[in-house]
This record gives structure tokens, C-alpha cells and sequence, in this order.
């Protein structure tokens, strides 16, 4: 077999197993925060200022962003789909890259979106927890 062509093939892979892997990654996360299952914290989530004053805010800004979820889910079925296109079609590792590099670029921004979406979710939910536990 050509070796350009294994190359393509390898970097098509690569990229695609990277755009679903993402795609589970914040599709779990942000249903797990949603539910309440991912408690506030510094690691994991969306962690703006808004999302972290409080637990239902951050709560409230998870079930925002996991309302954009599918966003995510069609950036990862057309990077997929595109870079099939690409091995099927015999493009070079350079298009390849491209394609895989642009449809990143995309998630990039589909990210930024998405936080800016739950940072209003959390602006706008009721009260403070931390307040109400105070009182």
C-alpha cells in the first residue's frame, strides 16, 4: 500500500477518535454537573465566575451548556463524515490536517458559546447557595 496514503489514513483516525472522545468527554461532564452528580469544583465543568458563586449556579449553567450538547455531537458527526470524505477521496495528509485542524477550530468555538451561554444561565438562576446556608 502507499505510504502517503497509510499516513492520511492514520491521521484521519486520529483526529476523528480525538473529535468523539471530546464530544463524550463534554457530554458527560456537563450531564453529570446537570444532575447534580458533579459537585462544584475546580477541576472539571465549566468553571467561570458565574458558574462557581454557587452550587445552583453551577448547576443552572450545566444545564444550559448541556442543552448545546448536540452542537457538539454534529461538529464530531461532520469532522467523521469529512474526514472519510477526505481518506476516500485520496486527499493529502495536508488537506487531511486541515480538515481535522478547522473542524477543532470549530469545537473551539462551540465551546466558547457554550460557556457563554451557562455563565447567563448562572447569572440569571435564583439566589445564592452559599448566602441561604449563612442566614
Amino acid at each position: 500500500m502507499n505510504p502517503d496514503r497509510d499516513l492520511t489514513m492514520v491521521v484521519a483516525v486520529i483526529f476523528g477518535i480525538t473529535h468523539v472522545g471530546l464530544t463524550i468527554l463534554m457530554a458527560s461532564v456537563t450531564s453529570r454537573a446537570a444532575s447534580g452528580r458533579l459537585a462544584r469544583n475546580q477541576w472539571v465543568g465549566i468553571r467561570t465566575p458565574s458558574t462557581m458563586r454557587s452550587d445552583s449556579a453551577w448547576v443552572a449553567g450545566h444545564r444550559a451548556a448541556h442543552r448545546l450538547v448536540p452542537l457538539y455531537v454534529l461538529n464530531a458527526v461532520v469532522a467523521c463524515a469529512a474526514l472519510l470524505v477526505g481518506v476516500l477521496s485520496a486527499f493529502s495528509v495536508g488537506a487531511i490536517m486541515f480538515i481535522g485542524i478547522g473542524l477543532f477550530a470549530t469545537f473551539t468555538g462551540i465551546s466558547i458559546y457554550v460557556a457563554i451561554a451557562a455563565g447567563r444561565a448562572a447569572r440569571s438562576s435564583d439566589g445564592n447557595d452559599d448566602e441561604k446556608t449563612e442566614r
